[in-house]
């Protein structure tokens, strides 16, 4: 049942009313919301009747607001539809990071005196407020004020577009936001407001002999996987863990497809690379469609563990403060130049997945198929795993595998 106008109705202008609340401040524009079936409110930020009607008019000089407007979203709104139907399927750590985000930002509104922010009140002085408020109440430095600060503009570019989502079993098409404001994740800008010194680049490459000490101090199978994928791959964790062979492993070409069917290719590209002799061996020994079984949080805090200090003292016999399964990345990317044959700076770099600009996306996919593709990174991978095989007591070839072996390319089959 429609609810009956407050009797403080002041005035109305093309279906909404000005009025005021008991015990609050300002004015209130009131509207009816035939989908809620309830009257809703909003402040006007005049401090007079007349400058109350002034900014009523203003806004509805061009018809009545748009309910996706970001004006009119809740931010909490849109942070928890990005958490409910973006992060959650990504699985736990993207949650959680998701997660810690809108409580950062909604908290640091709270404290500068916004509880319920819509979108449109994220203005760059309303950001830079809350980059302050978050860096003195949760004690963050700038790199990771600058990461949720990214979860936060995600949230909001995602709810800007047309979202198929399930809901008890049915597909329906969502769009929270006709429209998107600006988040700023500039680190610099970020270190000048709150204070203290911005990210540097990872310089820690462990030896030869020190990577050879951190392997042997593995304990769990799908660690020492993810380490050999790692390794062969040059891959990010996640498409290490989302790896299928039975959909992105080409046996017949040599070649592993980084990108599953079905994702998108986002600024960290997922490449298809040439599969060397020691991963073909150990796909092949595993036996197992998905090479790492357990969950990727699961996988990467053991890893991240060796080396570092444990409670009852000592690191195991190993260590390496500095190293985590992402220093394979680095490791592999610096030896690789250093190999004795030469990697040319466009094979290293579609090998990592960064971009190389030469050539279209249809050339690049022809020319995953010549004998000769990657075949520089992957010669140089050989290499180093043949090197660092000297450093270990375990054994980092398949048992049916030997070193120096050459993947053959043949014609046929389907990529």
């Amino acid at each position: 049942m429609r609810r009956r106008r407050s009797e403080r109705q002041l005035f109305e202008y093309r279906g909404q009313w000005i009025g005021e609340e008991s015990g609050r401040p300002g004015f209130y524009r009131y509207w009816y919301d035939d989908g809620s079936r309830r009257v809703k409110r909003k402040a006007l930020p005049g401090a007079t009747l007349e400058q109350a009607k002034e900014e009523l008019i203003k806004i509805l000089g061009n018809g009545a607001p748009s309910k996706k407007a970001p004006s009119e979203v809740y931010l909490f709104d849109v942070l928890k539809h990005y958490q409910d139907f973006y992060a959650e399927p990504k699985g736990t750590k993207q949650l959680s990071a998701a997660s810690r985000a809108a409580e950062l930002i909604l908290g640091a509104f709270k404290a500068i005196g916004i509880p319920s922010p819509v979108v449109s009140d994220l203005t760059r002085t309303a950001q830079r407020r809350c980059w302050t408020q978050i860096a003195e109440t949760a004690d963050l430095v700038p790199k990771s004020i600058h990461t949720y600060m990214i979860s936060v503009r995600a949230a909001i570019n995602f709810a800007a577009h047309p979202q198929v989502i399930h809901v008890d079993g049915k597909e329906h098409e969502v769009q929270l936001l006709d429209g998107t404001v600006p988040v700023f994740c500039n680190e610099d800008e970020i270190a000048d407001v709150v204070g203290g010194d911005v990210s540097k680049p990872r310089d820690y490459i462990p030896t030869y002999q020190d990577l050879g000490r951190w392997i042997d101090a593995i304990e769990e199978e799908d660690d020492f996987r993810f380490v050999i994928i790692m390794l062969n791959t040059c891959a990010r964790n996640e498409a290490i863990c989302d790896l299928d062979i039975s959909k992105q492993v080409n046996f017949e070409y040599g070649t592993i497809d980084l990108n599953p069917p079905g994702r998108r290719q986002t600024r960290k590209r997922r490449p298809v690379i040439r599969m060397t002799t020691n991963l073909a061996g150990w796909f092949s020994y595993w036996g197992d469609r998905k090479p790492i079984r357990q969950y990727q949080d699961t996988v990467e805090k053991r890893l991240n563990k060796i080396g570092k200090p444990v409670i009852d003292g000592g690191t195991l016999g190993v260590n390496l403060p500095e190293m985590t399964c992402y220093t394979l990345r680095h490791f592999m990317a610096t030896n690789m130049r250093r190999a004795s044959s030469p990697v040319s700076k466009e094979q290293r770099s579609k090998w990592l997945g960064h971009s190389v600009k030469e050539g279209s996306k249809t050339t690049d996919w022809y020319e995953t198929f010549d004998p000769d593709y990657l075949e520089q990174p992957m010669r140089a991978t050989e290499e180093i795993m043949e090197k660092l095989q000297k450093h270990t007591k375990r054994s980092l070839f398949a048992p049916s595998t030997k070193a120096n072996g050459r993947v053959r390319v043949i014609d046929g089959g389907s990529l």
